[in-house]
């Protein structure tokens, strides 16, 4: 049931508008407030790093921000289903 929450508010946010990054900076320039157009930033370099993590057929990268910085690991689609029956 958790499964199909999570699977739910998943398509509901990724079918929500969003604004281009052209959009976000010349609403930046208007108000001088830059924080979304970072915030996208961010994004786009690490969905960059995440693509970057070449991983098998049966697993997927799975990233954490660390001291030193962001931190991919491959896990197979069983230990993430675990991990994410525990939460």
């Amino acid at each position: 049931m958790k499964g199909l929450v999570v699977i739910a508010a998943a398509l509901l946010v990724g079918c929500a508008p969003t604004k281009t990054l052209e959009e976000l900076e010349f609403a930046a320039l208007a108000s001088g407030d830059w924080s979304a157009v970072e915030k996208r930033e961010q994004n786009i370099e690490r969905r960059k790093r995440e693509r970057s993590v070449s991983c098998g057929s049966d697993s997927v990268p799975v990233c954490s921000e660390r001291a030193r910085g962001m931190v991919c690991k491959c896990w197979s689609q069983q230990d993430l289903a675990e991990w994410m029956g525990a939460l």
